[in-house]
């Protein structure tokens, strides 16, 4: 994916989940403009980086016949509890349970 198609990814995942919160309380949307702008970045590299895994599994062996964890996996694991931080936040804050059908995660598990 190009860095264009990226940032048009990024920018339609903002504007969804600025609609989202938007419905709660209008006046807090300005505090909290920038952890929707991070959330929607960080949703669109676990995207990418859950296709990685896909293709390349969770563990990687060497020519030599070594195993390690994929360093996507790792670090989709560690995004990951990023994301799930700020939607907490963001939950906390807006005081709302803003819940979707299937997140990264879940369609990850599939």
């Amino acid at each position: 994916m190009s860095n264009n198609d990226n940032n048009n990814c990024v920018y339609k995942e903002y504007e969804r989940l600025k609609g989202l919160f938007l419905n709660s309380n209008e006046d807090k949307l300005p505090l909290v403009d920038e952890l929707l702008k991070k959330v929607a970045f960080l949703t669109i590299e676990l995207r990418g980086l859950e296709r990685t895994i896909r293709k390349q599994g969770t563990v990687q062996v060497s020519n030599k016949g070594t195993t390690r964890t994929n360093p996507s996996l790792r670090s989709y694991l560690s995004m990951l509890s990023v994301y799930q931080g700020i939607i907490k936040t963001l939950n906390s804050i807006f005081d709302t349970d803003v819940s979707e059908e299937d997140d990264a995660f879940d369609e990850f598990m599939k």
